[in-house]
C-alpha cells in the first residue's frame, strides 16, 4: 500500500471540537437550570389572598360581621388596586362602604380597614367590621350587604406577577 494514500488522524483537531462540545453542553444546562430555579422560586414564593367573611347572630336577629383579607400562599403580597362597589356606589375606601349601605355610622363603631397595604405570609387585615352590639345588622342590611358588595384585589408577588382576588357576597 502507498504511504501517500494513508491519512492520518489529528487527534488535537477532535479533542478541541470534543472540548467545544462539552463546553456548549455544560453552558446550556447551567442556563435550563438558573431557569428552572427562577421557576421554582417564584411557585414557592406565591402570595394568595383570600377573603374569609365571619357572620354571627346577635340579639334580635340581627348579625355580627367581619370581612377579612388573608395572605394564605408562602409568599407576601403587596396589594397595589382595590375597587369597591356597593348598592351601585363605588366608594374610595372600606370606610365608604357603610355609608354607600345607608348606614348612619355616627356611633362610629362601624369599622373598616386599610385593605390596600403589604402583606406578609399569615398576615390578616380586617376589610369590614360590623360585630359590636350597637353596630350589628338587621336582615335588610346584612341581606343588601351580601346582595351588592363587591371588592376586587390586585396585588402582586416579589417577582412582580399579578394577581387578582375577587369577593361577591351573594
Amino acid at each position: 500500500m502507498d504511504q501517500d494514500n494513508k491519512k492520518t488522524i489529528h487527534w488535537e483537531k477532535w479533542t478541541a471540537i470534543s472540548t467545544v462540545i462539552m463546553a456548549l453542553c455544560a453552558l446550556i444546562t447551567s442556563i435550563w437550570q438558573g431557569y428552572s430555579f427562577q421557576q421554582h422560586n417564584k411557585l414557592s414564593l406565591r402570595p394568595y389572598l383570600e377573603f374569609e367573611a365571619n357572620m354571627d347572630p346577635a340579639a334580635e336577629g340581627r348579625t355580627a360581621f367581619v370581612l377579612l383579607v388573608n395572605n394564605n400562599g408562602l409568599g407576601p403580597a403587596e396589594v397595589t388596586q382595590v375597587d369597591f362597589e356597593v348598592a351601585g356606589k363605588k366608594p374610595d375606601s372600606a370606610h365608604g362602604i357603610w355609608p354607600a349601605l345607608g348606614i348612619d355610622n355616627s356611633k362610629l363603631c362601624f369599622g373598616a380597614g386599610n385593605v390596600a397595604r403589604f402583606y406578609k405570609v399569615g398576615d390578616r387585615q380586617m376589610v369590614i367590621r360590623a360585630a359590636d352590639e350597637p353596630c350589628t345588622l338587621t336582615p335588610v342590611q346584612f341581606d343588601q350587604l351580601l346582595k351588592t358588595l363587591k371588592i376586587t384585589l390586585h396585588y402582586k408577588s416579589l417577582y412582580g406577577e399579578e394577581f387578582v382576588a375577587f369577593w361577591r357576597g351573594e
